[in-house]
């Protein structure tokens, strides 16, 4: 309950500081560094508006998409390579695990996102990627935007200044700070711990997906399903992962059914060996 509770609140956090970053890049740090509209502000607001759509349209497709067995019709019979759930009382596929969180099978379960409340996996790899990949650019581009802005509100570099921006909401409280500046350090703060925090979770999850493993195959050292870096990308991604990056809904059929994966040569002449 309190897992389920948490993840809500996380999540809830998230959209409402995506939605408010984008306001206060556009209608209060832009207008500070151009005060008339010119084909550089212009240039700025299309960026702007494309990192926004793809970071909301990738995080949505990635909570729209199933990512469970429950749409797949399971064998009765218990296949080599596959397991039993006594949770789901059904058998699983290669790569698939029980979700305690969402509750059921998760068809190559990379692992469980608290922010969006369900499981980056088979089907919506694509999307998480690629959402981490819009939040690490917007969060180095917001940094970069606010510097100027920020330092300007803040009144540079003083004790008060450093504690107003790690801890806006004290400094507010105690009567140190004003609304505007409050607002401004949470916004710089939220860029600036996003960021880093994003920007760990894309490298991370880009090298297994490089490598085409889930977190448990990570840490279990499971080397399988590694087809080179380029069969990898499509094993993710679809046919045309050279274009998922553009748009969340430009299609991209994924390759397989996510009951069956291909391996590897090595894995393949030790079967053969057998």
């Amino acid at each position: 309950m309190m897992n389920v509770l948490f993840s809500q609140v996380a999540f809830a956090f998230l959209v409402v500081m995506i939605h408010l970053i984008f306001y206060f890049e556009l209608y209060r740090v832009l207008p500070e560094i151009y005060h008339e509209p010119c084909l550089a502000s212009y240039i700025h607001t299309a960026f702007m508006a494309f990192v926004y759509i793809n970071t909301v349209g990738n995080l949505f497709m990635m909570m729209y998409i199933d990512t469970t067995t429950g749409s797949h019709v399971l064998p009765s019979v218990l296949k080599p390579g596959w397991h039993f759930c006594a949770s789901c009382e059904a058998n699983a596929p290669p790569r698939s695990f029980h979700c305690w969180e969402c509750g059921t099978c998760i068809l190559k379960r990379i692992h469980h996102c608290t922010f969006t409340g369900n499981c980056a996996a088979w089907a919506n790899q694509r999307y998480y990627i690629v959402f981490l990949l819009y939040m690490s650019i917007g969060a180095v581009y917001t940094n970069i935007m606010n510097f100027d802005y920020v330092w300007d509100v803040m009144g540079g570099l003083t004790v008060k200044s450093i504690l107003t921006m790690f801890a806006p909401l004290i400094m507010w409280l105690a009567g140190m700070a004003k609304a505007h500046t409050f607002f401004v350090s949470l916004m710089s703060m939220v860029c600036l711990i996003g960021g880093v925090f994003s920007m760990v979770l894309f490298y991370f999850h880009s090298k297994l997906t490089l490598m085409n493993r889930t977190v448990f195959e990570f840490n279990k050292r499971i080397n399988d399903y590694d087809l080179g870096w380029q069969r990898n990308l499509e094993q993710a991604f679809g046919t045309r992962w050279q274009l998922v990056w553009l748009f969340p809904l430009l299609p991209s059929p994924l390759l397989g059914n996510g009951l069956e994966f291909p391996v590897n040569s090595d894995v393949s002449e030790a079967v053969k060996d057998m």
